[in-house]
């Protein structure tokens, strides 16, 4: 990398003053070189195709020049092509063309020339086209789950609920059991699911993933395989396979395609069998910056005024799935972990945030979230993050941890930001103790991120017009956006989730309102007439610049 760095600066395309960031970035990242200069603004992928192409003298090539099909699928194998990010692109009796975002790999390029037996030739592709290329050239090539659970099925006779021990132990541990249940995992990672759903049915077992808040059917394999996949999957989170009657909660760390995983196992008794539901949270995932969030500039300023002060406490609320635990990750990589005592207590430490003492709340031991608190009071920190307040116990030590010089950040489950207030009351926090210690609250939702390669402008309709005027008192006429669904995306129009927030920043008119016990309508409406923009108008915002859609927008917020 430091070599590529210097060319760019010789011919430059690269400022000096960036190469000591994109080191420090690289250092904490596992991301490649192009994509940290992308993200970094500093250089598009196929700027950056263009330059290696152009220092390096060798072809360039877009996306649709890379093949849909594998080639040398006996020789490569996917695993390789994705941890190395390189796709073979043509061929002929003696020579390979190697699809390689960096030309300067010469190991990648030795390790296909020694299986393919031929001499290789690179050919520079923007990365993140070579990356959906690779993407779908592993995916055609892969088994279907439906085809992987037929061969399974159609194998050893897999009884449907077997009564004993031994003979689930035996089906979950066969070879196919074991292939379908990786695929599904590895499946589940490459679209960048958060959960998996296994249901059984009468006739089939229904698997589905959640991918960028939506469920989609990923496949309907026989329902004779039900027992020994939902088996398979509670040896790995170590729960009692012989137990169908109860709900069970369980763990399990994982490796899938390079990449670790920790899995939240929680099953359920059903008509047909045993449902079982798993998220998966990557662990060397680093934490989003405030813009990859979608932040607007004025409440990431007043998130890190409240990060600024001594101590107090600021709150992130939302229903869950709503994107909170990553905001306060996000906040806490704003704070100076050298000088600051920081420890977070957390189910389950999502991401792992270098210089903070993460701890993991263990319910089985006993070991909750007001437990920990109570004790890591006393390890002299500066910063605690409580990963949700989730009782008046632990809110009751969140507000005295705060009064005693300490900064404490959390989440709560409530539908607004002014609604924080009222659930702490609620919990049996005394008012005149949470208005001398809240500094301010972020509400947020999240919603569907445009694809913005088949993104197309359009007039609000009749309804969407009244919505406009009714709620945002927008000024007609507008442009508003849809996305059909493009190769890019999938034929989903979506290529993510961003959120939409709103701050309420507590002054001395609040403080007066909270020991007064007033409602949450009366809050907010002091918050706006200080300027709060809220969750709904943020939305709408970013509904006309084309990063979402009104009904995403009228969904997650609730408006009707």
């Amino acid at each position: 990398m430091d070599l590529i760095l210097t060319r760019l600066v010789e011919a430059g395309r690269l400022a000096s003053a960036d190469v000591a960031q994109l080191r420090e970035q690289a250092a904490e990242s596992s991301e490649p070189l192009p994509a940290l200069l992308a993200k970094s603004g500093l250089m598009t992928p196929a700027g950056f195709a263009r330059a290696m192409a152009d220092l390096y003298n060798v072809e360039i090539a877009s996306g649709d020049a890379l093949p849909k099909e594998l080639l040398f699928p006996g020789q490569l194998a996917a695993r390789f092509l994705e941890a190395n990010r390189a796709l073979p692109i043509r061929q002929d009796e003696r020579t390979v063309w190697l699809g390689m975002a960096d030309p300067t790999d010469s190991a990648t390029m030795r390790a296909v020339a020694i299986a393919t037996r031929r001499r290789v030739i690179p050919v520079v592709v923007p990365h993140d086209e070579l990356e959906r290329a690779i993407v779908k050239a592993v995916r055609a090539d892969a088994p279907s789950l439906d085809e992987i659970g037929r061969a399974a099925a159609g194998g050893d006779p897999l009884d449907q609920m077997p009564d004993d021990k031994e003979s689930l132990e035996h089906q979950a541990e066969a070879a196919p059991v074991i292939r379908f249940v990786n695929q599904m995992l590895s499946d589940a990672a490459r679209t960048s699911a958060s959960d998996i759903h296994v249901e059984p049915a009468r006739d089939r077992l229904r698997v589905r993933f959640r991918v960028h808040g939506r469920l989609r059917e990923i496949g309907a394999p026989p329902a004779r395989l039900a027992a020994a996949v939902i088996s398979r999957i509670k040896i790995m989170a170590r729960l009692d396979i012989a137990e169908r009657r109860l709900p069970q909660d369980g763990r399990a760390r994982v490796v899938v395609d390079q990449r670790r995983f920790d899995l939240r196992v929680a099953t359920a008794p059903s008509v047909h069998g045993e449902s079982v539901v798993i998220r998966l949270l990557e662990t060397d995932k680093d934490a989003p910056s405030f813009v990859e969030l979608g932040m607007p500039t004025a409440i990431e300023a007043a998130i890190r005024r409240q990060l600024a002060a001594p101590h107090g406490m600021f709150l992130v609320t939302g229903p869950t799935g709503s994107g909170k635990t990553t905001t306060l990750y996000t906040s806490l990589r704003q704070l100076d972990a050298v000088s600051d005592k920081i420890i977070s207590i957390e189910d389950p430490v999502e991401y792992q945030v270098e210089g903070v003492t993460q701890i993991q709340v263990r319910p089985e031991i006993d070991l909750g979230f007001a437990r920990i608190l109570r004790s890591v009071v006393r390890h002299d920190p500066d910063v605690i993050m409580v990963g949700e307040t989730r009782d008046g116990e632990t809110a009751d030590i969140a507000v005295n941890a705060a009064l005693t010089g300490h900064l404490l950040l959390s989440t709560l489950h409530t539908n607004s930001a002014a609604g924080a207030i009222g659930r702490l009351l609620d919990m049996g926090v005394e008012p005149f103790l949470l208005a001398s210690v809240l500094r301010g609250v972020l509400g947020q939702r999240l919603v569907a991120e445009l694809c913005p390669n088949c993104r197309r402008p359009h007039p609000p309709t009749e309804e969407e017009a009244a919505v406009l005027r009714r709620f945002g008192g927008e000024d007609l006429p507008v442009t508003l956006f849809a996305a059909d669904g493009c190769e890019q995306c999938n034929g989903t129009g979506i290529v993510g989730r961003v959120g939409i927030f709103e701050m309420l920043e507590v002054d001395e008119e609040i403080r007066r309102l909270i020991r007064e016990r007033a409602p949450s309508q009366a809050l907010q409406a002091h918050a706006m007439t200080r300027g709060m923009t809220t969750m709904f108008q943020d939305g709408v915002a970013k509904a006309r610049a084309g990063i979402t859609t009104l009904d995403e927008v009228l969904r997650a917020t609730e408006e009707f």
